[in-house]
């Protein structure tokens, strides 16, 4: 253990120790995969948490584009995997009444956090889940003690349930879902003192972006139109309207007046003016184009997106076709970093790896520092490389590689396993092992010269790809190349 884990950091450490800048990581990143000569193993890359031989054995079999159709309409795809999860997370099924009655000893937290992260891991619905998490982080509310029953909610009800569906019906279930209606202070909001907190973050962070060009004025007769809107845990859904603290005065919010006398409609004709404006529709297809394409997303792409969005009324599943048709897509090979949950969902569908205790998922989720729903701001967790590149954080993907890799593979007293050696066949050369490996981690045996010969001669202790695979060899270095590839620029950029 101690001999392969000091190879292991003395090459990790000769990449990677000193990128602590975004530009330093890029700087000794690899060259892309071949993915550059296959836009299949790109898409897959982009779509998914972690490519899957099978998923490369599927697309190759119906075509690219066949493929993306079948990740667009995920109730078409049978999930046997993650409907067996469910049955072991029961809170997530329960109505709210019923949620509310389990307290806050801990057991609808844990419940979210493993639903959310484990879905990720085991389901064959992939796009679906990212936009799951899309969704999570464009609607952000931390999972805090006084939150999370409603937060669980919110999550199956609204973002599940129209994560590629259309805008509006998201932007609709957020503004009544009685978590956002406490987490933003919206139902303490009267007539008398507006709370403009909702009201700023629907502008900001929601539909039409900081740059949407709305004024000060506008947030204020946005946080009086919303006026009456609050929790009342006597209703089903928990949302009620009180007519009683409502402004019932006429307002104007980007030059559109709301006649006085009415009540819950100026709240609804705001959301519909917000979902329906030019604006939101730039601004949640560059958020598309930056997740999926590249941080520095290709303004024709965005444009195109853009049109296409409003063409459709807000529906996701056109422009989600549309940017991953695109050419500017195709042409982003290696310019997307991935996040540490990702990175970490990633890791664990590639190994298989099964954690017995879930702590130490939380433990290792900590340790990346994105555990689901941990982003206490409404912003969401970054989704630019600058934001993760910091040499702390390399070095706790580094330790959680091997933990998922070496430690789950070796040690009996890890709390976790795998069976790495399930996925190896019988090669009977270090090159057959290595490629066997990269299939696994990479989507594909076609590595970079330099990448596959650093892997050769580690697993090899110099010998070559024509050394005999060995018991020993396999014991002593398997999961530690696991680890080596997961850790490396060339998993970590995709």
């Amino acid at each position: 253990m101690q001999s392969s884990r000091r190879d292991f950091f003395k090459w990790v450490g000769g990449t990677l120790a000193v990128a602590t800048t975004g530009d330093a990581m890029r700087a000794h990143a690899s060259p892309p995969l071949s993915a550059s000569d296959d836009p299949g193993l790109h898409l897959l890359n982009r779509l998914s948490y972690g490519v899957l031989p099978e998923e490369v054995a599927r697309l190759n079999q119906i075509g690219l584009e066949a493929y993306l159709e079948e990740q667009l309409a995920p109730d078409t795809l049978a999930d046997p995997a993650v409907d067996d999860l469910m049955w072991t997370l029961p809170i997530l099924s329960l109505d709210r009444k019923a949620i509310h009655t389990l307290g806050f000893d801990g057991r609808v937290y844990n419940s979210v956090i493993q639903g959310m992260t484990l879905r990720a891991v085991l389901s064959r619905r992939q796009l679906y889940e990212r936009m799951v998490e899309f969704w999570t982080d464009h609607f952000n509310i931390p999972a805090s003690d006084d939150l999370v029953h409603d937060l669980a909610i919110m999550h199956r009800d609204v973002i599940r349930k129209h994560a590629l569906g259309n805008f509006r019906n998201l932007v609709m279930g957020t503004a009544q879902s009685p978590v956002m209606l406490y987490y933003l202070d919206q139902t303490y909001s009267e007539k008398d003192h507006p709370n403009e907190n909702y009201a700023r973050e629907l502008l900001e962070l929601h539909t039409l972006g900081v740059d949407g060009g709305y004024t000060e004025q506008d947030v204020k007769e946005a946080a009086r139109a919303l006026t009456g809107w609050r929790v009342n845990d006597a209703t089903e859904t928990g949302f009620y309207f009180d007519p009683s603290i409502h402004d019932t005065d006429a307002k104007t919010f980007l030059g559109h007046t709301m006649p006085a006398g009415r009540g819950i409609e100026d709240g609804l004709h705001l959301l519909s003016i917000v979902v329906n404006h030019p604006e939101t529709a730039r601004f949640l297809c560059k958020k598309l184009c930056i997740r999926f394409v590249s941080d520095a997303a290709p303004e024709s792409l965005i444009e195109s997106a853009t049109q296409v969005w409003s063409d459709n009324d807000g529906d996701i599943v056109p422009v989600l076709r549309h940017i991953f048709l695109s050419a500017e897509f195709m042409q982003s090979v290696g310019q997307k970093f991935r996040r540490p949950l990702d990175f970490f969902v990633g890791a664990m569908r590639v190994t298989n790896t099964r954690i017995q205790n879930l702590w130490t998922m939380f433990e290792l989720l900590n340790d990346l520092a994105q555990i689901p729903y941990d982003w206490a701001p409404p912003d969401g967790y970054p989704d630019v490389a600058r934001a993760w590149l910091g040499s702390s954080g390399l070095l706790a993907r580094w330790n959680v590689a091997m933990t998922l890799t070496h430690s789950a593979y070796s040690d009996p007293d890890a709390e976790m396993t795998n069976r790495l050696d399930l996925f190896i066949g019988t090669p009977a050369t270090v090159g057959i092992l290595v490629d066997e490996v990269a299939m696994r981690v990479f989507g594909t045996s076609v590595l970079p010269e330099a990448d596959y010969a650093t892997f050769i001669d580690f697993t090899s202790d110099g010998a070559g790809e024509s050394a005999p695979v060995t018991p020993k060899l396999i014991a002593n270095k398997l999961g530690t190349l696991f680890g080596l590839m997961l850790a490396s620029p060339l998993y970590q950029w995709r």
